[in-house]
């Protein structure tokens, strides 16, 4: 038996590409919206798009508002709901290192929920909002002696191969963030969160994950198709990143 101080109760839901979690003791109320993406919000509340709250695109797709516990009140508009599940004994990753300042104090964590990554929100956060991500990654050139070549929407790209730690697929464990720009999302890694960005179009997320260490940083790029390691005979005409200058 599990008593009701052991369980941690959450309200999932989905705004955009994102999946979020939220304490549902923060959670006043769930409005299901009709089929033109209207709702009855509780009087006197503020109504806020929660994709453009967080920096993103506003929802086109709106199916509910979920009114939140902050003061003042606030109603989400968002995707759907998907229902409230306990979450006491989900695997748990605190956002910290490079991702505090690209996502906090809005995301404070992300939860792995039936095999997915979610976010778990902070109400007070999000009621703050977050910034758009809109600047580009400067790039650096280097040369290497090995490289792993890659290509982002066809532009052959590389990243010595001594940064290299492992290639994944941007699926069930990425997390896409609301304000994507350079900043794509969150990976799950070694029991860690992992920062994605591109360095190709803004805010696109690629089928593959470029996983790399800087510094001792775990970080990543998305990439489009990834080729294998090459040797610097064979780089000629492709932009090898210098990406301790990028990420340092």
């Amino acid at each position: 038996m599990v008593t009701r101080d052991e369980r941690r109760l959450c309200v999932f839901f989905s705004a955009g590409a994102t999946r979020y979690a939220l304490d549902a003791v923060r959670v006043l109320e769930v409005t299901r919206a009709t089929e033109e993406g209207t709702f009855e919000p509780p009087q006197h509340v503020t109504v806020r798009d929660l994709s453009l709250l967080l920096g993103g695109d506003p929802e086109p797709e709106v199916r509910a508002g979920v009114t939140i516990d902050v003061s003042p009140t606030l109603t989400l508009r968002v995707k759907q709901v998907d229902g409230v599940f306990e979450t006491a004994g989900l695997p748990r990753w605190p956002v910290q290192g490079r991702l505090i300042p690209l996502i906090s104090p809005a995301i404070g964590a992300a939860l792995e929920f039936e095999g997915r990554l979610v976010f778990e929100l902070d109400a007070e956060g999000v009621a703050r909002g977050l910034p758009r991500q809109l600047k580009p990654l400067v790039r650096h050139t280097c040369e290497a002696p090995q490289a792993l070549v890659f290509t982002v929407q066809g532009e052959r790209l590389a990243i010595p191969l001594l940064h290299v730690v492992q290639v994944i697929e941007a699926g069930a464990h990425f997390n896409r963030c609301p304000n994507a720009g350079t900043f794509l999302g969150v990976a799950q890694h070694r029991s860690s969160l992992c920062p994605v960005f591109t360095v190709g179009p803004l805010g696109l997320v690629q089928p593959f994950v470029v996983l790399f260490e800087v510094n001792g940083d775990l970080l990543g790029l998305s990439a489009s198709q990834v080729e294998g390691v090459r040797p610097a005979t064979s780089l000629d005409g492709v932009q090898v990143l210098d990406i301790a200058r990028m990420f340092s």
